[in-house]
């Protein structure tokens, strides 16, 4: 029985750009609010080998740009598992809407396939992930 979670939007109350860095990306600084408004992610596993996304949505990728894809494959290698893992992702949030919905889905596909495999990550490693796969995913981890 696959494992639901609900993915929630957020806004942003206020932003400022800073210098461009070495990296050449700039600073921000920004305050989040998480909102009501969600998705709802399924995560299902089962025996196998494979990361599959569903979603009736056509302007969701579901190839490994997606990035549930990405959080699970990362997952899936950090435990060392090989399982056929299959995220359903029901859109109720816009694409490239601004609220966060994609970097929202990523997080809540983590928990769910948490609670689906039933083996927790440390919050170190659940950062750590997040960060590798985008820069405002912590957000909807640590909110």
């Amino acid at each position: 029985m696959p494992v639901t979670v609900r993915s929630f939007a957020k806004i942003n109350l206020g932003l400022a750009i800073g210098p461009v860095r070495p990296d050449h990306f700039h600073s921000l600084e920004t305050i989040y609010q998480t909102v009501a408004a969600h998705d709802v992610i399924r995560v299902e596993a089962a025996r196998g080998n494979g990361i599959e996304i569903r979603c009736k949505n056509p302007q969701v990728p579901t190839d490994e740009t997606n990035t549930c894809y990405r959080v699970a494959d990362r997952m899936l290698r950090h435990w060392k598992q090989r399982a056929k893992i299959v995220i359903t992702i029901e859109k109720n949030l816009p694409v490239q809407g601004g609220l966060g919905a994609g970097s929202s889905n990523a997080v809540a596909t983590m928990f769910a396939l948490e609670r689906e495999l039933k083996d927790p990550l440390s919050a170190a490693e659940r950062l750590r992930i997040a960060a590798e796969v985008g820069c405002d995913l912590p957000l909807f981890l640590l909110g």
